[in-house]
């Protein structure tokens, strides 16, 4: 009885085992091994770690590009901006220039006379010449802009200094531009910086002279100083304001106009609605209209006029 006992007692256990063994076979353990585990987390963050470096670099690198390239812009505006003012110093004078050669002998002749003063003071123009007498004592050895700045009323002294600092400037900008391009150094954050230095120097004949005398400065140079309106557009703030074709715009707000882009500029300023006074001249006769600051809807061309009507 005892051995029968023994016997089933070893059955069981080596079915039992069996049945394990057939179990553990038939069903693989998914349960990852825990150093397996530790291995596969550092592997992906090692991964993740390069691809955040990576990432960084690509945009720290990215930003010193935007960074030389706006460099690079505001140098090459610099330059074309020294470039811009030097043509139309040019155009200015060669304007002055050639205005003379339309001049016949007769009126040459009378360019030397004394300048026969108008109401205000001012040298009156010659509408059939279009051009403004110069003073006998100006004649000699004086520039075009110079005989211009004393046709406004600038005495000749004031005039040739006048001339003398802005030539001044023009030599600085030259020669800046040629050290630059010599040292290679000419679209460089330097050489903006050197150029603007000068460029802060600038004073506008405008400025230096004020308006009246800039007005008779253009007219003597024989250039427009006038904004004509050439059409109004319909339903626009112009044509409910009065404007009509044929209108000469001379002030906006406090803003004399002496050429289209001064007035365009002077509607983008401010605050846009905002009631502004603009003056005009009809027929020979001033008037005053009220229009909203913002785009007017004129088409506008340049024009000249008399300096002494103004």
């Amino acid at each position: 009885m005892n051995k029968a006992i023994v016997y089933g007692a070893l059955l069981l256990a080596l079915t039992a085992a069996a049945g394990i063994s057939f179990t553990g076979g038939s069903v693989p353990d998914r349960t990852e091994p825990a150093e397996e585990r530790r291995e596969r987390h550092s592997a992906s963050a090692l991964a993740e770690s390069h691809a955040v470096r990576t990432s960084t670099a690509g945009d720290d690198w990215r930003v010193v590009q935007l960074e030389q390239q706006l460099a690079s812009l505001a140098s090459k505006l610099a330059a074309e901006s020294a470039a811009r003012r030097h043509l139309e110093e040019r155009l200015e004078m060669l304007t002055s220039e050639i205005a003379p050669v339309h001049v016949s002998s007769d009126q040459r002749s009378t360019a030397t006379a004394p300048p026969i003063k108008s109401a205000a003071g001012a040298p009156s123009t010659d509408a059939a010449a279009g051009t403004v007498p110069y003073p006998e004592s100006a004649a000699g050895g004086l520039t075009a802009m110079e005989r211009a700045l004393v046709a406004a009323g600038l005495d000749t002294q004031s005039a040739t200094d006048i001339k003398r600092r802005r030539d001044q400037l023009t030599l600085s900008e030259i020669s800046l531009q040629d050290l630059a391009t010599r040292e290679g150094w000419m679209n460089t954050p330097r050489f903006a910086g050197e150029m603007a230095e000068i460029d802060r120097q600038r004073t506008s004949i405008r400025d230096e002279i004020g308006d009246d005398a800039y007005d008779r400065y253009l007219a003597a140079l024989n250039q427009p100083n006038r904004v004509a309106v050439d059409d109004v557009l319909l339903e626009s703030p112009a044509a409910v304001a009065g404007f009509q074709a044929g209108d000469v715009v001379l002030r906006y707000g406090d803003t004399r106009i002496f050429a289209p882009g001064e007035l365009v500029a002077a509607t983008r300023g401010g605050v846009a609605g905002e009631t502004v006074q603009v003056e005009i001249s009809r027929a020979g006769q001033r008037l005053e209209v009220a229009v909203p600051r913002g785009p007017l809807g004129l088409r506008i061309a340049e024009s000249r006029g008399d300096p002494a009507e103004s």
